[in-house]
């Protein structure tokens, strides 16, 4: 396999962001251009941030990576292996909601780290379909965290980004800002 890179992020109020993906054919999943394009996506993600689509590297397709990690500010959370979801449909969302922080990698410094962070409502569960990186079809059910990375990228996939969902502008915060609201919550 060839050598791994990391990939230029795209940032907000670049067209490709707001566009839906094209899908990807499953026929070629399998091809040397996904799979290089897969590995340079994970690269990229690593030690920054938890999930990562597409469009975020300047890429329409149907393609997003997650892996979840426990760090110093996710200490709580439960870890989830890397997982390659193409052509992903949210087939049903609960009923119930929860707000919870989310920031974007496509409103990052120069290191990768998000910028910016809002309160935004999320269903806590949700059933989604996807192949993965060897066209296998999936039909899984996620809650809480990991259902809100799974929207989140899902919705990069689908011309939308976080602050879209956000039902209070007021919470949109710096980096510093939402860790000062978070402290303040305690």
């Amino acid at each position: 396999m060839a050598v791994t890179k990391k990939l230029k992020l795209t940032q907000f109020g670049n067209p490709v962001l707001r566009q839906r993906a094209k899908s990807v054919l499953v026929k070629n999943i399998a091809g040397t251009k996904i799979q290089t394009l897969i590995a340079n996506m994970f690269a990229t993600v690593s030690g920054v941030g938890v999930g990562l689509a597409a469009p975020q590297i300047g890429q329409s397709l149907q393609l997003a990576v997650i892996e979840v990690k426990k760090t110093i500010n996710r200490k709580d959370v439960v870890p989830f292996p890397k997982t390659v979801i193409i052509n992903p449909k949210i087939v049903s969302y609960s009923k119930d909601q929860e707000l919870g922080w989310e920031g974007c990698l496509s409103c990052s410094d120069d290191t990768g780290r998000a910028l910016l962070w809002g309160q935004v409502p999320r269903a806590k569960r949700i059933v989604v379909k996807y192949y993965d990186e060897q066209g296998s079809v999936h039909t899984e059910t996620h809650s809480d965290f990991i259902a809100r990375v799974f929207q989140h990228e899902v919705d990069h996939l689908n011309g939308f980004v976080f602050v879209d969902r956000m039902k209070d502008m007021k919470t949109l915060a710096t980096s510093g800002g939402m860790k000062q609201a978070r402290k303040a919550k305690k």
